[in-house]
């Protein structure tokens, strides 16, 4: 392997133990038990991966044709549940208020790596079209936590006011402008930290998307 290969595959292992984390962490505060939090952290982990292979027509799919993906997410749901009663033994809502920033903070991490991700997927299976890297990217980024709220019985993220899917489109189209300047590995790190610097501020800035209320009126 070359090293862009193996700055690739180690960005997504790290990707792959954030949304695992991620869908797990979701699993606690739903209060799942041990096989529903197995369950969701793995379909958060490779959830994305599997669309996006789907969507290029890359089949079988990854997640079945290298188990590795299923099983670094598989350990990192088991070393969590291991872990967790160590940092959830504090009252309640300090408890949630932790579980709910380790969601964001591992989301946001996997919506970097996952967007960057696609897009290279979809470059070295030789597609050049900006839209399809765009899109299967973003999918790519977005898909995991979609499986992972709807299995949760949450309404998406992707579908509420958050800056989610907005920073992932964001970094994805940076991409582009960092391969202007940057070696592909190098670019794909910056913009993989752009996205999650975006989402992360969002989240502390409380920035979000217009909605409309029910009356009609936009509601901030």
């Amino acid at each position: 392997m070359s090293f862009t290969d193996w700055i690739i595959l180690i960005t997504e292992l790290t990707g792959t133990v954030a949304f695992s984390v991620s869908g797990a962490l979701t699993a606690i505060e739903r209060r799942l038990d041990f096989f529903g939090i197995t369950v969701l952290s793995i379909f958060t982990a490779v959830g994305g991966g599997l669309i996006r292979d789907l969507i290029l027509g890359n089949t079988p799919p990854v997640m079945f044709r290298n188990p590795l993906y299923v099983l670094v997410a598989f350990i990192s749901s088991l070393l969590l549940m291991l872990f967790s009663p160590f940092f959830l033994r504090t009252r309640y809502s300090k408890k949630r208020n932790l579980v709910m920033h380790g969601i964001n903070l591992f989301d946001a991490v996997g919506l970097g790596v996952f967007t960057v991700s696609g897009m290279n997927t979809a470059f070295s299976l030789g597609y050049d079209s900006m839209f399809l890297a765009v899109f299967v990217g973003v999918t790519t980024g977005v898909g995991g936590g979609v499986l992972r709220d709807v299995l949760a019985g949450r309404t998406p993220q992707l579908l509420r006011r958050d800056i989610y899917a907005v920073a992932a489109i964001i970094g994805a189209l940076s991409l582009y402008l960092f391969e202007l300047f940057l070696p592909r590995a190098a670019a794909m790190l910056a913009a993989a930290a752009l996205i999650m610097l975006i989402r992360l501020i969002a989240l502390h800035r409380r920035w979000n998307l217009p909605v409309l209320s029910p009356d009609g009126s936009d509601r901030k």
